[in-house]
């Protein structure tokens, strides 16, 4: 029985260990919008929940929002969408991409789609490897930007978090709590560097 609740205790420690790295690690980089650097290569906006009706869930509208704000006033060159397209009857990337483009008057060629961001880590090692993005802006919620600002420095970039929280959203604290669990488990990933 003590065996048991030593092995407990030793994961619980390991595991606030690995969250306090990382919010640490990440919260140091987080900006007000007007405390960004000038010269990034890309914001980079990390999809979020479609609705069924074709348009972005609050989360990414104002994910879209801030990271095009981002854009407008000249903080990047670029902006990479990534994010989730496993099907014909969903495809955040189309949705982001048409909400841009009917809300904003930006060329197309500025827009970067990066179709295969299933995940943050998978984004980030995407916008590293396959669009080498050097220095980058993340536009993503508060609560995520930790993480995303994590991976994407282990991977080699120089990010910069901007939060998107707009306004109050429904199902936060359910957010934040598997917020956690992907905080440690990309903690490992990052240690192993899996590419995907």
């Amino acid at each position: 029985m003590i065996y048991i609740i030593g092995c407990c205790l030793i994961i619980a420690l390991i595991t606030l260990g690995i969250l306090v790295i990382v919010n640490r690690y990440g919260n140091r980089h987080i900006r007000k919008l007007n405390e960004l650097p000038k010269d990034c290569d890309v914001v980079i906006i990390l999809g979020a929940g479609v609705r069924p009706d074709g348009n972005p869930c609050d989360l990414l509208a104002d994910r879209l929002q801030t990271g095009v704000k981002t854009y407008l006033l000249g903080y990047c060159k670029k902006i990479l969408l990534t994010g989730d397209n496993s099907g014909e009857a969903y495809n955040e990337l189309a949705v982001m991409k048409n909400w841009i483009i009917k809300n904003y008057n930006i060329p197309e060629e500025k827009l970067l789609i990066d179709n295969m961001g299933f995940c943050t880590y998978d984004s980030m090692n995407r916008a590293k490897n396959i669009f080498n993005v050097k220095k980058a802006i993340i536009s993503t919620n508060r609560y995520h930007l930790p993480r995303a600002i994590y991976i994407a420095k282990r991977f080699g970039i120089e990010a910069y978090g901007v939060p998107s929280d707009l306004r109050q959203y429904d199902r936060m604290k359910k957010y934040k709590r598997r917020e956690k669990l992907a905080q440690v488990k990309d903690f490992f990933l990052c240690l192993i560097k899996i590419n995907k």
